[in-house]
Parts: structure tokens; sequence; C-alpha cells
């Protein structure tokens, strides 16, 4: 507010430097009406974006809630890295202008990224989350059942596995989690899948909670389970001399 000089001594106003409005400024008329004026002024920039917002989900009384909101550089970061590979989006995507110009609309704080650190994002990212659930895999209070599946991609004739993890939690929740997604070398017989997938099972710290396997109908199959057999019961890592292992 901005005290104005009036003809009539008696008598005091304020105008508001936001919107131009004028009121009375009298001591008998008080100040509250000026600060209702300050809070509610739809012309008033908010400079200070750690000062109250009203936030954009209603509360559970259903009423917008009042809450104090920092921007926060990692998360905003981290938000980004998930819509790119949620989203499947190039990492090219932070570079174009139509992605900044939201970005700056939305968060004017937020800096821009090149596609070498949105890269760096991501895998930094998948790191963090791969610790995580390789944490919850070792507190996995009984075994783990996997799935794998291998197919030949039509575009590079490429072959590639899928190991699937699941198991119930300690709150007795079903849980699963893809632990393996990558292309093989052949030759793709029984005895190399075989070693991929120990390979898996001991750079995820399970090769002794493994319970079952369940898998298609490819012949190699036969092969990669014997062998899988063989390697367990040497380590006593099976139950029921395997009996239950495949299917």
């Amino acid at each position: 507010m901005t005290k104005l000089e009036c003809e009539n001594k008696n008598e005091l106003k304020a105008q508001c430097n936001h919107c131009k409005t004028i009121f009375s400024a009298k001591s008998s008329s008080g100040t509250s009406h000026l600060r209702r004026h300050l809070n509610s002024c739809l012309k008033k920039v908010n400079k200070d974006i750690t000062q109250y917002t009203i936030a954009t989900q209603p509360s559970p009384e259903g009423f917008p809630s009042i809450k104090n909101y920092k921007f926060d550089a990692d998360e905003c970061r981290q938000a980004i890295s998930t819509f790119l590979v949620c989203g499947k989006h190039s990492f090219r995507t932070v570079e174009e202008p139509g992605f900044r110009y939201m970005m700056r609309i939305a968060s004017p704080n937020f800096k821009n990224i090149s596609r070498q650190t949105a890269t760096r994002d991501v895998l930094k990212y998948y790191a963090k989350e791969r610790d995580h659930v390789k944490e919850e895999l070792g507190k996995a209070p009984g075994l783990i059942c996997l799935i794998s599946d291998n197919w030949n991609s039509e575009h590079t004739n490429d072959e590639y596995i899928c190991v699937t993890a699941h198991w119930v939690d300690k709150d007795w929740k079903l849980q699963k989690r893809i632990i393996r997604f990558r292309a093989l070398f052949p030759p793709y017989d029984g005895l190399h899948i075989a070693d991929e997938l120990v390979l898996c099972l001991s750079q995820w710290g399970i090769d002794k909670k493994i319970f079952s396997i369940t898998l298609d109908n490819a012949s190699y199959n036969d092969v990669m389970v014997s062998c899988l057999k063989n390697r367990f019961r040497a380590n006593r890592a099976i139950l029921c001399d395997g009996a239950f292992f495949s299917s």
C-alpha cells in the first residue's frame, strides 16, 4: 500500500500498489481491510515461492488445502526421468522448445537440462530403484518364484530374455518386479541361458531363495532347467530335490 495525500488533512487514503484500488486509511478504520485486500488481490505477483500457495488437490474434507511449497530441483528432475521412461520418450525431448516452454510456465525456477544430463539422471534413478528392489527381495520372508521368457525381435533379429520375480512380502501382499531384461548373445541354447539366469540371481542376491520357475515349451528349456537344478542341488538351495521347481 502507498499512503496518499488528501486535500482534507483529516482524511487519509491508501492505494494498492498492484491494482491501484484506493481505500480509507483513517486510524478509526483500522488496517484489517487493507490486509484482507492484499491477501486476495488478483494482480499481486507472488515473487516469494516459499510463501503459502493453494494446493491443486483438495483436502479429505473436500476443500482446497493450504501448504508451504518450495521448489525442489531434484524432485523435479526425478519426475522428468519418470516421464521419459514411462512414456518411452527420447532423451532429446528435454531439448525441444515445447517442453522447455511448458517447464518454464509450470516452474519458473527450473533450469533447462540437456539430453546428456537426462540420460545420467535416468541411470541414477534406475540405480536407486534397483537398490530398493534388491533390499525388498532380501527382506522377503519366504521364497521367490520366477517367470522367464525369451523372444526374438522382428526388427533387429536379436534374442531377448525377461525374468520376473514374484514373492509375498511381510504384509502378505503379492509383489512382482522385472529383474532382468536384456539381449542375449549366441549361442541361444539351454546351457548359456542357464548361465544367464544364474548370473542374474547372483547379482540380485537371491540365488538361495528360489522356489520355482515358470517357462514356455521351448526345447532348450529342458536343458536349462536340468542345469539349474544341478547347480542349486550343489548349493543346497532347492526344495524337494526340485520336484516343484519348473512348470
